[in-house]
């Protein structure tokens, strides 16, 4: 169902009363769906907006999840938009409401919604996010073709928040990333210093491409690549065992590793790499990826940490509620 004002609900043979019950979610006061609807992302914001003034945009975390980015798993996510510098402050029950001066150029429409540009929506994402989560979004971004390098670019500022995070998360993005997770053990070569060429096209003799390996290890024959659990299925192993022969045909030797190795066991996913390049193991090749991994949502402290940095989007109750109720 579409999503219904409470003050139209005669409109839509309705009271208000009735859609106030358990029949119904209220993403935000003053507007009900259908409890199936509730969790659609796109319903969500269709109901958040109806009880917002025209000038508002989605932005941050919502604009990227209504993009379809790769982001971490944030269970009861606030709704995120704003509103113009200039205007009144609106303190709404379920979505927080930024006031920012957002350009004209940087107001798109999406799903019939306003919602931030990639680009902005990724400077707002540095402000919260840390180096590795940053950039599995930013290589989704340009994966899906949302936006390029030098846009994001030119959106920064200086002196912004997250903008050194930013900057460094630039020099790190590719495009040709397919997934998070082949982000993630890239990053994980480069932290370490072995040099690696996402999505490296196997060609025939004359020069047809038969296969795109997810990372080649530079100046060896050894490709490491990420395996999620699609590749238990039954149909998927028997292909994968063909493209096994396929690339044991032209001297390609592959190490497939699943999230486990890469949380888990990260040293041994460097050693592999250094045995390829034929290199001493040098455990300090590790540090830099430790650092990072601590700091990103990957490990338990990183996502505790980014839960309590955006804490103060969350909007169980009216602000104003809150504060008429602690001055009594």
């Amino acid at each position: 169902m579409e999503p219904i004002l409470h003050r139209a609900a005669g409109h839509h043979g309705t009271t208000r009363g009735r859609l106030r019950n358990s029949e119904y979610a209220h993403p935000v006061n003053g507007v009900s769906i259908s409890l199936a609807d509730a969790k659609d992302l796109v319903t969500v914001c269709t109901a958040v907006a109806l009880a917002l003034p025209p000038d508002a945009v989605f932005t941050h975390l919502t604009a990227a999840r209504l993009r379809g980015w790769w982001l971490p798993r944030i269970d009861d996510e606030p709704v995120i938009a704003c509103t113009d510098g200039e205007a009144p402050h609106h303190d709404r029950r379920g979505v927080y409401i930024r006031r920012c001066d957002l350009p004209d150029r940087h107001r798109e429409r999406l799903h019939g919604l306003q919602v931030a540009s990639p680009e902005w929506t990724i400077v707002e994402l540095a402000e919260h996010l840390r180096l590795v989560d940053l950039v599995v979004a930013i290589d989704c971004a340009l994966h899906l073709g949302d936006t390029t390098l030098p846009a994001i670019r030119d959106t920064m500022r200086a002196g912004r928040r997250g903008v050194r995070v930013l900057r460094r998360a630039l020099l790190l993005a590719d495009s040709r990333s397919q997934s998070p997770w082949e982000t993630v053990l890239r990053l994980l070569h480069v932290f370490a210093g072995i040099a690696v060429e996402p999505q490296h096209e196997l060609r025939s003799e004359v020069g047809e491409v038969i296969w795109s390996l997810d990372l080649l290890i530079s100046d060896t024959r050894r490709a490491a690549e990420f395996d999620g659990g699609v590749h238990r299925d039954a149909e998927v192993h028997l292909r994968d065992m063909r493209r096994d022969r396929l690339l044991a045909q032209h001297g390609i030797e592959r190490f497939a590793y699943g999230a486990r190795d890469v949380l888990e066991a990260p040293g041994q996913i460097v050693r592999d790499a250094e045995d390829a390049l034929r290199l001493p193991h040098d455990a300090r090749r590790l540090g830099r990826w430790q650092t990072e991994f601590r700091l990103s949502t990957f490990s338990p402290s990183g996502y505790g940490a980014l839960l309590h940095r955006i804490d103060r989007f969350a909007r169980p109750t009216s602000p104003r509620s809150r504060r008429s109720s602690g001055a009594k």
